[in-house]
């Protein structure tokens, strides 16, 4: 079983990350925040969760170990798998995850596509007793997320549109998606940049 992965990012595509080690090339599916830490042509550092199954195999990246961890958490939980698990690694680390658990927000879990009122209570109950036990030395808060660098581009179509697409790919309607990367779009953001600050508006609640 596969536990980390070490070598150069070679291209990002939505939530996919291919990354070459060795000479191989790795397909591995990565939450946003996860995505936000990495660049391409960058020889990145990622722990990996590796899932077998009869006619495939997948991989799920993380760049925090406590990210891992809550993600094996997450698909404990009777009706979450490993997509609504990176759905909702997207909008929270582990960090403001826990923290939403703890409290009892369940609006804000439910802001997260594909989770609804059942969804957040299940998770609360399931998951309150064991999440004080995950390591959080290595999270940062989700307000931090917007002061992630990138390689700088002007706004346009294509990284507006490639936006919109990784976030109709991690469940969001189309129209939400197209209004959530509108109110964030900025003049000198990339994609990644755009997807994140979307994200981060939309696990703050607000709109």
């Amino acid at each position: 079983m596969f536990g980390s992965l070490r070598g150069k990012v070679l291209r990002i595509d939505g939530v996919t990350v291919l990354i070459e080690v060795g000479g191989v090339g790795y397909e591995v599916e990565m939450p946003v925040t996860s995505l936000a830490k990495i660049s391409v042509n960058e020889e990145e550092f990622i722990y990996v969760h590796h899932v077998v199954r009869e006619d495939d195999e997948l991989l799920y990246g993380f760049c925090d170990l406590s990210d891992r961890t809550l993600f094996r958490e997450l698909i404990k939980v009777n009706g979450v798998g490993p997509k609504l698990a990176l759905a909702v690694l997207s909008s929270f680390n582990a960090h403001d995850f826990i923290a939403a658990v703890t409290s009892g927000r369940t609006g804000a879990l439910t802001q997260v596509p594909g989770v609804g009122k059942k969804t957040a209570e299940r998770l609360m109950v399931e998951l309150k007793d064991r999440l004080d036990k995950l390591p959080l030395s290595d999270t940062v808060s989700t307000a931090d997320l917007s002061k992630v660098n990138g390689m700088a581009a002007v706004v346009g179509n294509i990284a507006v549109d490639e936006a919109v697409s990784a976030l109709i790919g991690l469940g969001y309607k189309e129209a939400l998606a197209f209004e959530y990367v509108n109110s964030v779009a900025k003049e000198g953001m990339d994609t990644k940049q755009i997807i994140v600050a979307a994200l981060a508006l939309i696990s703050g609640g607000k709109r």
